[in-house]
């Protein structure tokens, strides 16, 4: 009778199961992106602070401006000075478009970011579901084939195939010990086989 699987993906799952749980990339990955969407934040606070000041400027320098438009002075300099009023009403305004644009821009990156976190989010969820519904069905299905089998595997040795058969029904405790590559996969099953029997 086979085993249920093999000892190669046995092997494989718990690997992968020590892969998965040794690793906090996703963690990190969440922590610098909301870092990043706190910064970005923070940007655009300052800038709609530093737009706040520019148009209280803007709005004095108007107020100034009309106050000084007053027909005591001659025609020629008052047409001087709205022609100066009219141009750094035209450069607010241009400089108005460009931080629309900036913020626009902020706003995208932040949308960005919210998309990215949301989701490493659902991956998490993921990776979560892993651990509360696959882990435990591979340790119950290992523990199910150790008992089974008898086999204790020294799964920290990579360049050979090492564990014991334990003592049962009479038998003694049996060693195993195979270099990987060194037989076929079917001539290993039969091999285990033999000293589990």
């Amino acid at each position: 009778m086979a085993p249920e699987a093999s000892f190669a993906e046995c092997h494989e799952l718990i690997e992968e199961m020590r892969r998965i749980y040794a690793t906090d990339e996703d963690a990190l990955k969440v922590r610098a992106l909301n870092q990043q969407f706190k910064e970005v934040r923070k940007l655009c606070e300052d800038r709609e602070a530093h737009m706040q000041t520019v148009i209280k400027e803007m709005v004095k320098r108007v107020a100034d401006a009309e106050k000084r438009a007053t027909p005591s002075e001659s025609p020629s300099e008052h047409q001087k000075r709205i022609a100066q009023v009219e141009a750094e009403k035209r450069a607010a305004g241009e400089f108005l478009t460009h931080m629309e644009a900036e913020a626009q821009a902020l706003e995208h990156m932040q949308a960005e970011l919210k998309s990215q976190n949301a989701n490493l989010k659902v991956k998490k969820q993921e990776v979560d579901a892993i651990e509360m519904d696959d882990v435990p069905r591979a340790k119950h299905e290992l523990s199910l084939y150790a008992h089974i089998s008898k086999i204790s595997w020294q799964y920290e040795t990579t360049d050979s195939i090492k564990g014991r058969v334990n003592a049962h029904e009479g038998k003694d405790l049996q060693v195993i010990d195979y270099a990987v590559g060194d037989r076929s996969e079917y001539q290993l099953a039969n091999d285990l086989w033999n000293l589990i029997d």
